[in-house]
């Protein structure tokens, strides 16, 4: 198939989140103990599932709404975030390319079910919905908001639309924030 760059822009239904496909997990001995959050701290107790630090240190560190922050963070510990290619779908379409990484990824989704409550005009303190983070480890969701992970195909969120899909990778790779 010629590339879209030679002639002519080509139509593709479905871009992939993240090519090509890495040789091998980036993070296979990763061992990730599940704790749950206290509050709305979703994305500062998720990111201290990769790291095993307090969720309140962490929260001095970023800003939950940049990921960039997020990045810097995990640099510190020789990770950071790679953005991964989305469009406006619910998680379950990214299912089977997800598992066939089978590597460590950060995914928030909003959390309206409704395309126009997540499009909608913000109120007059600049709110417009609420998203929620987690993480993806090879098949398993560490959803903070859950007692226990669950295999990603049994995740009650799968309706739900991506907001940011970012997948973890070593601080010296070539992708990344």
């Amino acid at each position: 198939m010629s590339s879209p760059t030679e002639g002519h822009a080509v139509f593709y239904p479905y871009a992939s989140c993240w090519f090509p496909c890495e040789a091998a997990p980036l993070f296979p001995n990763l061992n990730i103990e599940h704790r749950t959050q206290i509050g709305g701290t979703c994305v500062s107790t998720g990111l201290s599932l990769l790291r095993k630090e307090e969720p309140g240190e962490i929260r001095n560190k970023i800003n939950t709404q940049y990921p960039v922050s997020w990045s810097k963070y995990l640099n510190g510990h020789q990770m950071k975030l790679a953005y991964c290619s989305t469009d406006f779908r619910r998680l379950h379409y990214y299912v089977d390319e997800l598992l066939a990484h089978n590597d460590l990824f950060t995914i928030s989704t909003y959390s309206p079910s409704e395309p126009g409550e997540i499009g909608s005009d913000p109120n007059n303190e600049g709110w417009i919905c609420g998203s929620h983070f987690f993480v993806l480890h090879r098949d398993t969701v560490y959803d903070t908001r859950f007692k226990s992970p669950v295999a990603l195909k049994e995740y009650r969120d799968l309706n739900r639309y991506v907001k940011r899909l970012f997948r973890v990778v070593p601080c010296n790779h070539a992708r990344g924030l």
